[in-house]
């Protein structure tokens, strides 16, 4: 009876070391899942205000402001305008593709 509760008494203390051990795994775990979330928090935030500060640069009148101002760029005559439709481009953007060949077409708006 002795040997048995030996192997009993052995038995519990190798399964609460066990508990112990996956008890301490698991709260690192979660204390890693918190940090992760945390920064993917930082991340989103960070994502947004670049976003918000990708938008304000790439604001219509503040390139046309640039363009006027530090380029000295102006709008062409309605004369120098031409309008390209999408019947026009397509034929050209296959017939570019199957030489590798850029095409380049532009559409301008007169004000």
């Amino acid at each position: 009876m002795t040997r048995l509760n030996m192997i009993l008494y052995f038995a519990l203390i190798f399964s609460a070391l066990g508990l112990v051990n996956s008890q301490h795994k698991a709260r690192n775990r979660y204390i890693e899942l918190e940090q992760i979330n945390q920064l993917t928090k930082q991340y989103d935030q960070e994502y947004g205000q670049l976003q918000l500060e990708q938008s304000t640069w790439a604001m219509h009148s503040r390139v046309e402001a640039i363009a006027t101002e530090q380029l000295q760029m102006q709008v062409p005559d309605a004369k120098r305008v031409q309008l390209v439709t999408l019947d026009e481009v397509a034929p050209k953007a296959s017939a570019a593709m199957q030489f590798n060949v850029p095409v380049q077409a532009q559409q301008e708006v007169a004000p």
